[in-house]
């Protein structure tokens, strides 16, 4: 549920094409409040169930993949008012018009721009490390709202190939900057996310002799199929600290156990990694591996800690930007000034991180239905989150709150093995490299030691404004009442 409702984030309050069809609401918002921690310490605009244990509720069965789709397709209606008539725009069947460089065609239908069929992406290429990492970037769309994704790319000193961290919409000119680096030799997926996976197949057909390292434990939506059906043909997976990395699996044939080797990356002398999984945020568990590059000391995350620049960065459309900018969408759009560029990119990072901000209101009728308006304010909202190290509003709220344990427990073994072993973080959403220590990562979770999940809003290093929550609490709520990530301490 977290990871869907992360992706819903490109689309609240926004022309959301044509996704579930018209104005439709939620009735899952509608149930009776619950009694617990939060609700009682939560001011007007935020009550939810976040911080329950295991214990505070009764029992429920975990649904089937089934319920849980309907019930995020639920979530989805509740937060998304859609434009029928512009659904065309994200659904093209030829490739018309699209720059050969840039096109691809995507065949799963995600939330962003295509839904399906024929899109076009723009990469950029940065050397983030002299000679030693690169990012190449795309625009991740949908509308108005937008957000840079990266691929990280490493070369490595011992054999001057290239270690590739989850690849990007297979576009020639994605392929062509990235054969200016050097050999393909390895690929890595490190999360389940579909924003950072779902390319992997293109990749490995180019690449076939590439060697592509899987975190384990990963799943697919709807069907969670195998990593061979996908396409993936891992060479093997990357395990957490606790389980052995060479045998982590037994398996039973006629009563016969057997344990299958599990081969190991040939790099990890230069690139270590650990593995974060926390299996009470979902019917799924929420799995990230990390990796520490330690001749640059440099930490590579995907979703753990980001940092939202003040500028847009460069992939993003600027036409996006500027019909976002005005408080007022007859307005849109605003002139070409750096002023207008950094409101729009200021008012998309907000939608993406709290899915619909307490300042912004959609329109409902006439001329500019389905458009944003604004109301003052939205400035000193996203003061209190741009330039600084800290997890996603989304997935703090929808699976580190709700994994406390499993998720204090990494922090605590990447500061006690990693700490003083990088300086830098390179994340693969918003700016990189970001400054940041071990100890900067454990400031940015210190939520987790408040005593309840509001209280966590305020807590020195971890701050969030508690007037922007209100909608991803609701969200929250509406997964939990249909049993998505009940959660645990």
């Amino acid at each position: 549920g977290h990871r869907v409702a992360r992706a819903v984030a490109m689309s609240v309050a926004i022309d959301a094409k044509a996704f579930v069809g018209g104005s439709t609401r939620a009735t899952a918002l509608a149930r009776p409040r619950r009694a617990c921690r939060a609700v009682r310490a939560s001011p007007s605009c935020c009550r939810a169930s976040i911080g329950r244990t295991e214990s505070d509720d009764e029992t429920k069965a975990t649904p089937s993949r089934r319920d849980a789709l309907l019930g995020l397709v639920s979530v989805v209606a509740g937060v998304v008012t859609t434009t029928p008539s512009e659904a065309n725009a994200s659904l093209k069947l030829t490739p018309t018009g699209l720059d050969e460089s840039r096109r691809f065609f995507q065949t799963f239908p995600p939330l962003w721009e295509p839904y399906f069929g024929w899109g076009e992406r723009i990469t950029i290429k940065r050397e983030l490390v002299p000679d030693t990492i690169w990012s190449l970037e795309q625009e991740q769309a949908l509308g108005v709202l937008a957000m840079n994704i990266r691929c990280t790319v490493v070369k490595l000193k011992s054999t001057d190939g290239l270690v590739v961290f989850s690849p990007q919409a297979p576009t020639k000119e994605f392929f062509t900057l990235l054969d200016e680096l050097g050999s393909v030799e390895h690929v890595v997926l490190p999360t389940y996310a579909i924003e950072h996976k779902v390319w992997l197949p293109a990749l490995s057909r180019r690449y076939k002799a590439a060697k592509i390292w899987v975190a384990d434990g990963l799943w697919s939506v709807p069907l969670n199929l195998p990593n061979e059906f996908l396409g993936i043909k891992p060479s093997g997976v990357l395990v957490p600290s606790n389980v052995d990395r060479l045998f982590p699996h037994t398996e039973k044939n006629n009563e016969t156990e057997t344990r299958k080797e599990n081969p190991q990356p040939p790099w990890l002398d230069e690139l270590e990694y650990k593995v974060l999984r926390v299996d009470t945020a979902g019917t799924n568990p929420y799995i990230e591996t990390v990796f520490l590059h330690k001749a640059s000391r440099s930490l590579l995350v995907t979703d753990l800690v980001f940092s939202i620049p003040t500028d847009p960065p460069e992939v993003i459309d600027r036409n996006r930007l500027l019909n976002l900018a005005p408080n007022d969408p007859k307005d849109a759009p605003a002139p070409l000034t750096t002023e207008n560029l950094r409101a729009g990119w200021a008012k998309a990072s907000l939608v993406v991180s709290f899915l619909g901000p307490k300042g912004q209101t959609q329109i409902t009728e006439g001329e500019f239905k389905g458009k944003l308006l604004w109301e003052d304010g939205w400035e000193g909202s996203f003061g209190k989150i741009e330039n600084r190290l800290l997890p996603s509003p989304i997935l703090r709220t929808l699976v580190f709150s709700k994994g406390k344990g499993p998720t204090k427990r990494f922090l605590d073994e990447l500061e006690g093995d990693w700490g003083g072993k990088f300086d830098q973080i390179i994340p693969q959403h918003y700016d990189a490299p970001v400054q940041g220590t071990a100890a900067d990562v454990r400031n940015a979770f210190s939520f987790l030691e408040a005593s309840d999940f509001l209280t966590g809003l305020s807590t020195l290093g971890s701050e969030l404004p508690v007037e922007e929550m209100g909608t991803l609490l609701k969200v929250n709520d509406a997964l939990e009442f249909v049993g998505l990530g009940r959660g645990s301490e």
